[in-house]
């Protein structure tokens, strides 16, 4: 991460049109203060990639995001499209952007500040260590049967086949109210890991290429289990989560620098898919249970289906500007002074450890303006939004410092990433990337446990694996 002239002045312009932005807002010119927020919210994302120099990193990711979940709700509702009837009515839409512009600001600010701290610089790009190929090929397998195994655990807990095609909300609320719940979502996400960096050498011979081609068959065949519950239950985010680890994983050591047409169609038709699996997630299970169509390709054929499902309000991007408007509209307004955070970090300790552990504002949050969505499920919910979390606890003047310190962390983040080369930071750098999709639309908890486990746990196995293939096996020419 580096500081120019150019971004220096990007920076600036950003901040501007944010400030433009709740100027604008402050006289309740709505429609105008939205533009300036729009400009300024796509200029930030252009300038996370100037200060990189790439796209496939966690802060580009992370204000992509940061965007359609900020973005999203606000447009929809000022333009008459409303959001979920879940959600209260009026939309004070200029509260929301307003607080949204001040984290754009500070974002702004934030990374700027950052990226001025100089530090000794290495240059990772087209540099992968020599880490074992075999060994990450053996990992990734290994660990893509594990999850796999582990669904199956506990799948067969709770009830089997008959409770996952009964819907997400049950299935999950099943699995979650188990003691010793198995985490194979997460390590999932670490075989995903494992494969990404496995396959990211480039100018391989021939043979390499055929030994790549089986390495995904077989890795596909062990994680198929997983996927194919995930795609039963319709669970996007963790989809969207392994695919974005995925890609930036290949890319690690050869970051992708320019967005041309085919990432462009890649991330339509993601798109469109993520849409189909949102608005048919309730038919799903039951056209697999049954065998019968007719319901799933009946709702796929009427127009509003595609309408409904295509707009991102009536999903997770619009559920941010539905929580804080919920909670504003309720009139409570005592600081809570850091309280969630602090709260957050119980979150890793099991209950039947400490029976009495505090509940997490996700679903406080639920249980108070939410109620009904319990009896759906343990985990069901409206999830939450980090600027509300930020105004509940320090107000308004909340926001910007809490982003601000955020973008400081994402800062810190990338330039330790233009200079390692350890496997567990990459490790710890890749398991970390779902929080830039999922921090919008929650709280912000505990980030760094699981990614700080998977890499211990990756390092580990890395370091018996390599062992075992040197004493049975020495390396020829398998290093990358």
């Amino acid at each position: 991460m580096k500081l120019t002239q150019n971004g220096l002045l990007l920076g600036l312009l950003v901040a501007i049109l944010g400030g433009l932005a709740t100027f604008f807002l402050a006289w309740q010119t709505t429609g105008i203060a939205i533009i300036f927020s729009t400009i300024a919210s796509i200029l930030l994302i252009f300038l996370g990639r100037r200060l990189t120099g790439y796209y496939t990193n966690f802060t580009v990711i992370f204000l992509t995001f940061s965007a359609l979940y900020g973005l999203t709700g606000p447009i929809a509702a000022y333009y008459g499209e409303g959001l979920p009837n879940v959600f209260p009515t009026p939309y004070l839409v200029d509260n929301f952007l307003f607080h949204y512009s001040l984290a754009i600001i500070a974002m702004s600010v934030g990374l700027v500040v950052s990226a001025s701290v100089k530090i000794t610089r290495i240059n990772v790009e087209n540099q992968m260590p020599r880490w074992n190929e075999r060994a990450l090929l053996v990992i990734a397998c290994a660990f893509a049967g594990i999850a796999s195994l582990m669904e199956i655990v506990n799948l067969f807990r709770v009830g089997g086949i008959g409770v996952l095609l009964a819907g997400k909300a049950a299935y999950q609320s099943a699995v979650s109210d188990q003691t010793g719940t198995l985490p194979s979502v997460e390590i999932t996400l670490l075989a995903t890991t494992f494969l990404g960096l496995c396959l990211s050498a480039k100018n391989v011979t021939a043979t390499v290429r055929m030994r790549r081609l089986h390495l995904i068959v077989l890795w596909l065949a062990l994680a198929s289990p997983e996927i194919l519950i995930l795609l039963v239950l319709g669970r996007r985010g963790s989809l969207l989560s392994l695919l974005v680890v995925l890609i930036i994983s290949y890319s690690f050591f050869s970051p992708i620098k320019r967005i041309n047409s085919k990432w462009f169609a890649i991330a339509l038709t993601l798109y469109l898919i993520m849409g189909f699996m949102y608005g048919s997630r309730a038919q799903i299970g039951h056209a697999l249970a049954t065998g019968e169509l007719s319901a799933l390709t009946m709702r796929m054929s009427k127009p509003e289906f595609w309408a409904t499902s295509l707009n991102p309000a009536n999903n997770e991007f619009g559920a941010p500007f539905g929580n804080f408007n919920t909670y504003v509209l309720s009139g409570m307004a005592e600081l809570r002074w850091g309280e969630t955070y602090l709260i957050g970090l119980t979150i890793p300790i099991p209950r039947f450890i400490w029976p009495d552990k505090p509940q997490s504002i996700v679903y406080e949050f639920r249980d108070t303006f939410f109620s009904d969505w319990a009896q759906r499920g343990t985990i069901a919910g409206t999830a939450y939004s980090s600027i509300l979390e930020a105004y509940v606890n320090f107000g308004t003047l909340g926001v910007p410092v809490v982003y601000f310190l955020i973008a400081l962390a994402m800062g810190w983040l990338e330039k330790m990433r233009s200079r390692s080369r350890s496997l567990a930071f990459t490790i710890l750098y890749l398991t970390l990337l779902p929080e830039a999709i999922t921090f919008h639309r929650s709280s912000l908890e505990m980030p760094l446990f699981w990614p700080s486990l998977l890499a211990l746990v990756g390092v580990g196995s890395y370091i018996v694996i390599n062992s075992m293939i040197k004493y049975y096996r020495p390396a020829k020419g398998c290093c990358i």
